[in-house]
């Protein structure tokens, strides 16, 4: 006699329904587990794969949890402050990346900056870039000259607010915040920009 049984054939996943899967996988065992404990094993026994469907789209561990991260907080590229003043758009933007790191948590984004290596290059060019629409937006209105802001200060916030996580293992504070805006990278904007 044939025994019956309950197991269904695995359904065959491709392109995007994959990748959306080992995303929501790698997602669901960051949740669980936290940076430390996150493997690349447990994703793809999550996902019903294997870690060579992983590797093939991310170099490592870092490299997938910021695809997970980015699929499900999405990115301040989405979301650049107009606020009409650049002052209040850049303390507006400042904020914003503290609130991300708010929602991923201080240990993904602490775990994160200890691989930094495996982060796609584009991804780490998101704040300086930011910033630079920032500015851009302020020169159309009057409020900057032409004159090119080094890359140093485009990635100064975005440095010093990540050098404030690591050094107080929170989230900066308000007064941080405005500190970084007000009183560290406008003024250089300014200099460097003045009309």
């Amino acid at each position: 006699m044939e025994k019956e049984t309950d197991a269904r054939p695995a359904r065959r996943r491709r392109g995007h329904a994959l990748d959306d899967a080992l995303l929501e996988a790698a997602w669901e065992q960051l949740q669980r587990t936290g940076y430390a404990a996150f493997t690349i094993d447990a994703v793809a026994r999550a996902a019903g794969t294997s870690r060579a469907v992983i590797y093939r789209r991310w170099p490592g561990r870092a490299a997938l949890v910021h695809a997970a991260v980015r699929a499900h907080t999405g990115t301040v590229i989405e979301d650049v402050p107009d606020t009409g003043s650049l002052a209040d758009d850049v303390l507006a933007l400042v904020h914003r990346l503290a609130e991300r790191i708010d929602q991923i948590g201080i240990d993904v984004a602490t775990g994160l900056l200890s691989e930094l290596e495996e982060i796609p290059d584009d991804a780490k060019a998101v704040v300086p870039g930011v910033f630079q629409q920032v500015i851009d937006r302020a020169r159309v209105r009057g409020e900057l000259g032409d004159s090119p802001i080094p890359d140093a200060v485009l990635s100064m916030p975005g440095a010093l607010i990540r050098y404030s996580m690591i050094a107080e293992r929170a989230t900066p504070s308000d007064r941080v915040l405005e500190d970084i805006a007000n009183q560290l990278f406008l003024p250089l904007v300014r200099h460097h920009a003045a009309l």
